[in-house]
């Protein structure tokens, strides 16, 4: 086998063309006037060279080189020449990196030129090669597939821009430096002097952005998804709001931590405004109104919080972000059913009506077992059930952080009812302000009260509380919504007593932190104020107010019956778990 002298271009065979004879003839002096041709030529540009018998041609295209027999042109297996590779790309970010061009076995190296083009020649690699430029952290190629020596193009890019605008009001992070995340990849840059900072990244998902400055740190995760370009993010150290109860007979808490210096809330009366330090505070400022399969939910984002229990006294804190140390709140922990940790809950803004959904201008659905209302809220749909413990406890999280107090109907208003039967939901429909009450004194019986669009929590009806149940060892919590029962399944959570709580003992046997009474000697106006019932022969749980005027029968209200118990005082609430 013979090849050309200037590009060893191996000679046709037999096999290669039909007329060998008049090709090899000549493929000498076709060779040697391509030599001879301008290099500046674009490779794009055909080439021709005619030869002595003008007959047969050579050319240049992008990729390939042919050969023309007659009128056809035919390709040109090359010998052992090199093929030429051009390395490409758009991004300027590229520009003076190192670019590797491998088959695997053997690497060649080069450096991509501020044109946006790195040539390797004369490569004798063939099959599928890689080329791959390093830069800031990750590894960017792409690959191209060389099954005869001539003139190859492969592009390397960064891939989709994503533009973070990142912004703090942590004074102490101005200037300071930021790292952006997503496992292994990694890209870092600055806060300017007015906190503020623009960046370009190139990776998507789940991508943590973190500042930090001394023993403080800044940081949250963002979804960055292809077709979205452009993402707002803000950072700020965790904020920890604290109230701390001293365990005498007094029904008020003090505040810590950040909410050291609050002032206490102002709940509205008679349906006007109210006002309260909390409202644009994380989660608080998430509790919404939304219209749901449901009906009309009320929002609730998970927080992390923590309980502290030191003799008799009692401290509650909830950070907006997660922190070691806390827990994420009851109703949103991971529940074992799939779902994991949920960003937020929904729960009905009134009490359920007939066909189980939230909705005002009817009366609640009452005079039902736990199990009947469990069945019917559940009939809404796939991911709702029934109000359960975990929930309302994170409502009881919320309300002492923010209201610094255990005497609802003293704060808020008495609430309960006419004292004779229910009466249509959405009495707080017109009130301006999200918490407070539609009387006209807070020491008036009569519906009207609301906590964070929250209607009826203490009046009307009580709420039958699933996800739990009494027997002789105590309470015990059933956190998995499809096992919800009224008598099997739970983890005992301790032995409460009944009465007025004066003493609480905290527990997380059922995988969330929680207070419940040991010792109860207080009043309707002492300790903990309202009511905590337990029979171990009662296994249905429910809280709240009823239509019944009474000043035991608040927010923190527990009471138990049989299975089988039903009333016009008793009826429920819808939870969605999405």
């Amino acid at each position: 086998m013979n090849n050309t002298t200037n590009y060893n271009y191996k000679l046709p065979e037999e096999s290669d063309f039909a007329k060998i004879s008049d090709i090899n003839d000549n493929f000498t002096q076709l060779d040697g006037q391509l030599k001879n041709m301008n290099d500046t030529e674009s490779a794009h540009e055909e080439k021709k060279i005619t030869s002595s018998n003008g007959v047969h041609g050579l050319r240049f295209l992008s990729d390939k080189l042919e050969y023309k027999e007659d009128d056809t042109w035919n390709e040109i297996k090359t010998g052992g020449g090199g093929s030429i590779i051009n390395v490409t790309t758009i991004d300027p970010e590229f520009y003076g990196q190192t670019v590797t061009l491998t088959d695997g076995n053997t690497s060649l190296t080069g450096t991509m030129g501020n044109n946006g083009v790195c040539t390797f020649e004369g490569v004798q690699l063939t099959g599928t090669l890689t080329a791959s430029i390093s830069y800031d952290g990750d590894v960017y190629t792409n690959t191209v597939s060389v099954t005869y020596f001539g003139v190859y193009t492969v592009a390397v890019t960064l891939g989709e821009a994503f533009t973070l605008n990142i912004s703090t009001t942590e004074s102490t992070l101005y200037e300071q430096s930021i790292t952006i995340t997503n496992g292994t990849k990694t890209k870092t840059a600055a806060f300017d002097a007015s906190g503020d900072c623009t960046v370009v990244i190139h990776f998507s998902g789940t991508v943590t952005v973190t500042s930090t400055d001394g023993d403080q740190t800044a940081t949250t995760t963002i979804s960055v998804v292809s077709g979205t370009s452009t993402y707002t993010v803000a950072l700020s150290f965790v904020k920890i709001y604290g109230v701390q109860w001293d365990g005498t007979s007094t029904t008020s808490w003090s505040r810590t931590d950040d909410a050291a210096d609050f002032v206490n809330p102002v709940p509205a009366l008679n349906g006007g405004n109210g006002s309260s330090p909390f409202d644009d505070l994380y989660p608080w400022s998430g509790m919404v109104v939304e219209e749901r399969t449901g009906g009309t939910m009320v929002k609730i984002p998970k927080f992390w919080y923590k309980i502290t229990k030191s003799g008799y006294s009692l401290k509650i804190q909830i950070a907006d972000k997660a922190k070691d140390g806390f827990s994420v709140s009851p109703a949103h922990m991971n529940r074992g059913d799939g779902k994991g940790v949920r960003d937020y809950v929904y729960v009905g803004r009134y009490h359920s009506a007939s066909d189980g959904k939230s909705k005002t201008g009817v009366k609640p659905y009452a005079n039902i077992t736990r199990s009947e209302a469990r069945a019917a809220l559940h009939n809404v749909g796939t991911n709702y059930w029934q109000i359960d413990f975990a929930t309302r406890f994170t409502i009881w999280l919320l309300y002492l952080v923010e209201m610094a107090g255990w005497n609802s109907q003293n704060d808020i208003g008495y609430g309960c009812g006419n004292n004779s039967a229910t009466e249509n939901m959405g009495y707080t429909d017109n009130m301006t302000y999200h918490t407070g009450t539609t009387q006209s004194s807070r020491t008036s019986y009569g519906l009207g009260e609301q906590y964070r669009h929250i209607e009826g929590l203490w009046d009307n009806v009580h709420d039958w509380l699933d996800g739990c149940y009494y027997d002789a060892n105590g309470l015990n919590i059933i956190m998995n919504p499809s096992s919800f029962s009224d008598s099997t399944g739970g983890t005992l959570v301790g032995l409460p007593t009944s009465g007025y709580p004066s003493k609480f003992d905290v527990s997380d046997n059922a995988g969330f932190p929680m207070f419940y009474p040991v010792e109860s000697s207080g009043s309707d106006s002492t300790y903990s104020c309202d009511n905590w019932s337990f029979v171990a022969s009662n296994p249905c749980l429910f809280a709240g107010g009823d239509y019944g005027q009474n000043l035991d029968r608040g927010l923190f209200y527990v009471s138990c019956s049989t299975a089988s118990y039903k009333s016009a005082y008793r009826g429920c609430r819808l939870l969605e778990l999405p």
